[in-house]
């Protein structure tokens, strides 16, 4: 009886331990991928498919460029970002600049 009971409740605890680790993606807040259109103060314009989407920023808002800290300022027409949260004020902006292939000369 005292051997079922144990089982019972390290079942419980194993299906709660479980729902959070399963919940924690969940909480995950959703992000917009997108490119840089352009820049104007405290507002980025990012293409998302075929629409623009104005992303508004603050103080708070944290900016990386090729994963170095960077400033609002420094986001670029033609970068590919990732924007957090996808709604609302950003939280976060990680931008990486494309890389440009230079044509092959013959030698």
């Amino acid at each position: 009886m005292k051997y079922a009971a144990l089982l019972v409740v390290l079942g419980v605890a194993v299906g709660l331990l479980a729902g959070q680790v399963m919940g924690a993606d969940a909480a995950k807040p959703a992000t917009l991928k997108g490119t840089v259109v352009k820049v104007e103060e405290a507002k980025v314009t990012v293409k998302v498919g075929e629409k623009e989407v104005v992303v508004v920023t603050d103080a708070n808002t944290a900016v990386t460029v090729d994963r170095k800290e960077a400033k609002v300022a420094d986001l670029k027409a033609g970068q590919a970002v990732v924007v957090t949260p996808a709604e609302g004020t950003a939280t976060k902006i990680e931008a990486t600049t494309p890389k440009v292939e230079l044509p092959k000369t013959e030698k």
